[in-house]
């Protein structure tokens, strides 16, 4: 049969027909261009690429002075980086890299570490390098913007929506204002888009070409360096890894690739993609150990052994029995390894017995002296004593002890029913100091030893030793097991930790270790175990155990979180910097955030729509475009889900920043829609689009541009601005003579409504924000500019008292006043009260002996109080049992708000 020459025109070879996506991955043979493709312009994208990343230096490097004063979780980086500078211990529930890159920065630029950043709003002095550690991150932010641009175009898409995407990043107000403080978040977004962008293009690369490999090495240093500054960096390893393994799967299904040629592709993604990013990982703790040598505020969250070798002390070997008579230290497991402590100082309130806590560092309050509980029970001569005269019994599993504090005898461990003073619930109990001379005690200072066995040291099972036996001590009177959790007591307890006596507590929290015992008469040849000191894999799982468990014990409420629900729509800024007339707040680029979330919503529609109809049978393939776009918005949008959806899952205090990572992926997603629309459309009209686009974006950019840099705006400005009501853009700031902030701890709830009153006008509602702004409204509700509300009405802070409108009617309240003079008068008497009080303040070990009060027994039993009334005991420190009798007279609320609260991060 004859062929034409027509049809000899229209066949392929065989092995052009692999796919140039999937084929150069997939087959060592080498590549081949598909017919009637256009060759890509890169020199060409690398110019648009830097055009982009000039355009961009002059939007994030303006004004970056500006404020010459502390903002916002630069409370915490810049410390870190001081603690780095000086070489002191530091607890942060972050990886160091982001961290330690700041440090050397402001290392390279003369910092001597010895600025606090203390709080929000203080000064920077001449001797902090504020500029240039800001520089970095700023810098990092501009090289985002030429990622976006040359990841869209690697996924394959055009110039006109790679140059749309890298606009909506350059001019995206909130990722500029991340970009231009000391912060973390600009470095987790450049390695996050680094990452991306290296995986791209390793993707479209020939396999096992020079540039496969280097793009392949790239990727994996990207995702090493995200995971090591912030554990979100942790769903950026996922998204490409599980692109990856979609990969591997399809290439298995290749028969063309031999098995020699597939072990290769998957131990070349196995090593640059999982084994590299944890050496990174790793090494980044490494050299972070190495540097924080000296002890610091954070050394108290690692073991014992680890912070006696940050002290410079010398490691303490101790004999390994322990014997009725000897001097003991404990140790609690579980938190951060504090001793059992005891001083002269009694609760001041509950049974007003000494105070017994958990300390994390060595002292002479810590030793305390095991004795038998029943002294007429017959001896066992296990060891003869160094005089030959005298036996020694061991303490074993199951015996009853007492435990008499060494320094304050014949105080004796104790515990009863008396609630716990600050966990304060039904199944915990006070632990206490309790004697006095001429009295041995009661039934209350009995404990039991529980030993868990030792497979290391099984005799350590069955008797008590030092640094080998696990136990518990449990109160059989209470039914309880003593106890220890990071909870910690007020100024009265020293901020040491709390101790109770738990019913039915976790088993981890109460379990206990002896440090060190002392003994004259054991012989000279008992057993001496070492003190080990923590090598580089103990002293990481202790860092990583410490900042997961305090991780998810961030619970507590801050003014300025928010849900993930309410960040794709926008739906709140966070306040980072106030002035008297100006401020920076992090609210992102409407018109960016709210396109991007419909480009991310809008294909998991349409993407659901299509697989629905391929169920029913039908085939729409469009000629290969569906697939195209499907695999290339599909791994953005699987990528923003990624990095958006587990924050629903997370409890501890979340804020909008959290979702820049999102938002990015959020943005290429855009990226590919905005190409799949203008796909049809001709030149002219793309072109026209691009330039409307950008306009529109660099448009609403330039409207919220005064809170992104802390510029000066007017009231009509910035209420025309606020699109939304749930945006709280304090706009009574920008008036002429705006009211300045209200001092919230004179009343007792800060969102408490007050009226001004003034005679012949109208009444106006004033409502008290968190963060100290004023907002006016009419008697409608609705929201009017200072600039319509009278004169007589306005909160100045020369005005001496305001006129105060409640249920029961007006009345003047001298509690009120707004008087500066009388203000500063009363602060200067607290402060120089505080100074009085501090001098006074003895450490824990000196502090005065309070009278105790005389014991009642019953049967042998010290009881306290009328156990009947349960309302006799405070509830907790914060305040009164909230079925207190009527009557009696409440605590004030003790919470004081600032203007711009400190965060705890995640």
């Amino acid at each position: 049969m004859s062929i034409s020459s027509s049809e000899l025109r229209q066949r392929k070879p065989v092995s052009s027909v692999v796919n140039s996506r999937h084929g150069n991955q997939e087959s060592g043979l080498k590549k081949q261009k598909p017919l009637l493709r256009k060759e890509n312009n890169g020199s060409k994208d690398y110019l648009i690429a830097l055009a982009l990343f000039i355009i961009s230096l002059p939007i994030r490097f303006k004004s970056i002075n500006n404020p010459d004063q502390v903002v916002f979780d630069e409370v915490h980086f810049g410390q870190h980086a001081s603690f780095y500078i000086t070489q002191k211990f530091y607890f942060d529930v972050h990886p160091p890299l982001a961290k330690m890159l700041i440090a050397l920065v402001a290392w390279i630029a003369g910092y001597d570490g010895q600025f606090d950043f203390k709080e929000i709003g203080s000064e920077y002095p001449s001797s902090v390098p504020y500029i240039t550690i800001r520089a970095v991150g700023t810098l990092l932010g501009c090289f985002v913007v030429p990622l976006a641009y040359l990841t869209i175009r690697n996924a394959g898409h055009s110039i006109i929506a790679a140059t749309i995407t890298a606009l909506a990043i350059c001019f995206e107000n909130g990722l500029i204002a991340n970009n231009r403080l000391i912060l973390l978040d600009s470095y987790l977004v450049f390695f996050t888009a680094f990452s991306i962008y290296a995986y791209t293009t390793f993707y479209k690369q020939r396999a096992f070409s020079r540039g496969w490999w280097i793009s392949l090495l790239f990727t994996g240093v990207g995702l090493g360096c995200a995971f090591s500054s912030k554990w979100v960096g942790l769903f950026t390893i996922a998204t490409i890894g599980v692109s990856t393994l979609k990969q591997l799967w399809e290439i298995l299904g290749d028969i063309k690739v031999t098995k020699r040629q597939y072990l290769v592709h998957f131990t070349a993604r196995f090593a640059c993609l999982c084994i590299l990013p944890i050496a990174i990982y790793l090494a980044t703790f490494y050299i972070h150990f190495a540097i924080l040598s000296n002890p610091g505020p954070g050394d108290n969250y690692m073991e014992i052994e680890t912070q006696n070798e940050l002290k410079g002390f010398d490691p303490v070997d101790t004999p390994v029995p322990i014997a009725y008579g000897s001097l003991i230290t404990m140790r609690h497991r579980e938190t951060t390894g504090g001793y059992l402590h005891s001083h002269s100082a009694n609760y001041p309130e509950g049974s007003g017995q000494q105070q017994v806590t958990l300390y994390p560092y060595k002292d002479n309050n810590n030793w305390w002296r095991i004795l038998k509980a029943d002294v007429y029970e017959e001896d066992t001569h296990d060891l003869l004593g160094s005089d030959n005269t005298t036996y020694l019994e061991y303490v074993r599993n199951g015996d009853i002890i007492r435990l008499e504090h060494v320094l304050t005898a014949p105080r004796k461990l104790h515990s009863h029913s008396v609630p716990a003073p600050v966990t304060d619930t039904e199944y915990h109990f006070e632990v206490s100091g309790y004697g006095f001379d001429n009295h041995t005690g009661d039934s209350n200072d009995f404990w039991r030893v529980q030993i868990d066995n030792n497979t290391a040291y099984p005799e350590a099972g069955n008797r008590l030793e030092a640094r080998r036996s696990i136990f518990r001590l449990e109160h059989s009177n209470q039914d309880c097991h003593l106890y220890s959790t990071y909870e910690r007591l007020p100024e009265w307890g020293y901020e040491q930790q709390e101790v109770s006596c738990i019913q039915e507590g976790l088993k981890a929290k109460t379990m206990w270790i002896i440090d060190e015992t002392e003994n004259p008469l054991l012989p000279a040849d008992v057993a001496i175990e070492n003190e080990r000191r923590p090598g580089f894999a103990s002293k990481l799982l202790r860092l990583h155990n410490a900042m997961w468990s305090f991780n998810i014990g961030l619970t507590e409420a801050h003014p300025f979180q928010t849900r993930p629900f309410a960040w794709p729509v926008l739906r709140s800024g966070i306040n980072y910097w106030i002035s008297e007339t100006t401020q920076i707040i992090l609210l992102g680029n409407p018109l960016v955030f709210w396109t991007s979330t419909v480009a991310v919503f809008s294909f998991a529609i349409i993407f659901t729509f299509f697989q629905m109809r391929d169920k029913r049978g039908f085939k729409d393939h469009f000629d290969g475009k569906r697939a195209f776009y499907e695999n290339s918005a599909g791994f953005f949008a699987f990528g923003w889900a990624l990095h958006y959806i587990p924050f629903y899952y997370m409890d501890p205090q979340l804020f909008l920043h959290h979702y820049m990572p999102a938002l990015y992926l959020a943005v290429l997603t855009l990226g590919v829609g905005i190409d799949l629309i203008l796909k049809k459309f001709p030149r002219v009209v793309k072109l026209g689009f691009a330039v409307v686009a950008s306009v529109c974006i660099v448009y609403t950019y330039y409207i919220y541009s005064p809170i992104t840099y802390g510029e000066p705006w007017s009231v009509a400005e910035c209420e025309q601005a606020t699109l939304l009501s749930s945006w709280d853009l304090n706009c009574a700031r920008y008036a002429p003579g705006a009211p300045q902030r209200v001092r919230l701890n004179k009343f007792e709830n800060p969102t408490d409504t007050i009226v001004i009153k003034q005679p012949s006008q109208v009444e106006q509602e004033i409502i008290l924000e968190p963060e100290g702004g004023i907002i006016y409204v009419d008697d409608e509700g609705n929201r009017i500019s200072p600039e319509d509300v009278p004169k007589e009405f306005l909160i100045n802070e020369d005005e001496e008292e305001v006129i105060l409108k409640y249920e029961d009617g007006e009345h003047d309240d001298d509690e009120y006043e707004n008087d500066d003079d009388d203000d500063e008068e009363e602060e200067e008497e607290e402060e120089e009260e505080e100074e009085e009080e501090e001098e006074e303040k003895d450490e824990p070990t000196d502090a005065p002996i309070f009278a105790d009060p005389e014991p009642e027994f019953i049967d042998g039993k010290e009881v306290y109080g009328d156990d009947e009334d349960e309302d006799e005991y405070p509830k907790t420190i914060y305040g009164l049992d909230p079925e207190a009798e009527d009557g009696e007279e409440a605590d004030p609320f003790p919470l004081r708000v600032r203007d711009i609260p400190n965060t705890i991060h995640v």
